[in-house]
């Protein structure tokens, strides 16, 4: 693992989980690695937020509105590239933010999954895959929505 405290949150972000190893906050999982930064991750998901002219709040509002979502409310940090969800309220300690990437689940016992990425990458979360599959599926209506209201605008 590597200690990083810059913003590695882009399309190569698999997940991000809370982490109380002693100045490090947050764990994030790449395609590439694994890092750790003293931000926590709604600072990281905020600060990436910002990057695309937004907040975390103002990404939340916007898809609470335009989806119905009201709880667990997936995000689209850049609406064309990069979205993520979380695995429970994101008020929760234990609360995953996994991101728009190919996964497999494995159930390992009563209300706790294994997410499995395509690079090989996996995470033990404290959910059911029964709530991935249905946050997972969420997102990718909230993409396909969004790119079929920026399509039918951008033909008018």
């Amino acid at each position: 693992m590597k200690d990083c405290d810059s913003n590695l949150i882009n399309k190569k972000t698999l997940m991000l989980e809370s982490v109380f190893t002693g100045e490090f906050k947050t764990k994030i999982i790449t395609t590439h690695g694994i890092y750790l930064s003293k931000m926590t991750v709604k600072q990281l998901l905020g600060n990436a937020c910002i990057l695309f002219a937004s907040t975390l709040e103002g990404r939340m509002q916007a898809i609470k509105k335009l989806m119905n979502y009201v709880v667990k409310t997936p995000i689209l940090i850049d609406p064309n590239e990069i979205g993520a969800f979380p695995t429970m309220s994101y008020q929760h300690v234990e609360c995953v933010w996994i991101f728009n990437h190919q996964f497999e689940i494995e159930e390992t016992g009563k209300g706790v999954s294994l997410v499995i990425f395509s690079n090989g990458m996996s995470a033990q979360v404290n959910v059911s895959k029964n709530v991935l599959l249905k946050q997972q599926q969420r997102l990718h209506t909230l993409i396909d929505t969004y790119r079929i209201i920026h399509r039918d605008l951008d033909q008018k």
